[in-house]
């Protein structure tokens, strides 16, 4: 019986650059990323970090290879067996991703502290768990927004795993509409929405910006800058009159080609907040 190959990335980074990079590796697909670098067992390269990212197929390897190439030491492997499928749940921890909500893998025991929203949401093959900053920077915004108790709907757009929603839904917003090109992160939204006990009230969609045609008081786009910017005035077009646009995926270097590009549209930048590298700027269309 032939054994089950998995390919993998082992990619290769300075301390500074490691968080960027598991942002883009996540982004590209990867499914689970083990960080070395000199304080754990297993040391990490010449540059300081060695990030080594599975993928579900050859051919999603092969794209992040492509991607990766040009800008960082990468080199291709695969790795034989299924002992490791169970081997990286070490590394998970629950995460609270906002002051309310606490992301916890299923196979994980969490005691909730008072006032606790616990979501449990399994790593998968869609972008979104709360462990990357832009996730966890959206949510945060998100979950202010919702204390002035003016929103009915959230609209999601690249909406990964539907944990953005997820967020909302939890803490009593009626409605959430996401969308995303790729399938199977829709696929396994609809999972979790039925798994959380929320799929009454989240609804998700296949396909771009125009899968929404609806406008509303708070929208979110957890995407990379290279999308958001081009497209400014097909996100802009989803927020109503005085709304509330939430950005993330985005890094602090990007900034100010962001803001230029919504302030284009009829926004004013109203906050903005940074973990590592990355930033979440917040908008009011005028």
């Amino acid at each position: 019986m032939t054994e089950p190959r998995y390919p993998l990335l082992y990619v290769e980074a300075s301390p500074d650059d490691a968080d960027v990079l598991v942002g883009r590796l996540t982004l590209l697909g990867a499914e689970g990323i083990e960080e070395r670098d000199q304080s754990t067992l297993a040391r990490g390269g010449a540059l300081g970090v060695t990030l080594i990212a599975s993928f579900a197929d050859d051919a999603t390897a092969a794209e992040a290879y492509e991607a990766l190439k040009d800008d960082f030491p990468v080199r291709r492997e695969e790795l034989v067996g299924d002992a490791w499928r169970d081997a990286w749940k070490e590394h998970w921890r629950p995460t609270r991703i906002t002051p309310k909500v606490v992301v916890v893998p299923s196979w994980l025991t969490y005691e909730p502290e008072p006032g606790d929203l616990v979501m449990r949401l399994d790593p998968g093959r869609a972008f979104g768990t709360g462990q990357h900053p832009s996730t966890a920077l959206a949510a945060r915004a998100l979950e202010r927004h919702l204390a002035d108790g003016t929103h009915t709907t959230l609209l999601d757009l690249g909406c990964g795993s539907g944990i953005l929603s997820f967020v909302v839904a939890m803490e009593g917003l009626p409605h959430a509409i996401g969308c995303d090109i790729d399938p199977d992160s829709i696929a396994y939204a609809n999972e979790n929405a039925q798994s959380l006990g929320v799929a009454g009230r989240v609804e998700f969609r296949v396909g771009g910006f125009d899968a929404v045609p609806e406008t509303s008081s708070l929208v979110v786009a957890n995407i990379e800058a290279v999308v958001l910017v081009p497209h400014a005035a097909a996100v802009a077009s989803k927020v109503a009159p005085g709304g509330v646009l939430v950005l993330s995926g985005i890094l602090v270097d990007q900034q100010a080609e962001v803001e230029k590009a919504y302030r284009a549209q009829g926004f004013e930048p109203t906050r903005s907040e940074i973990e590592g590298a990355w930033i979440c700027p917040e908008f009011r269309r005028l």
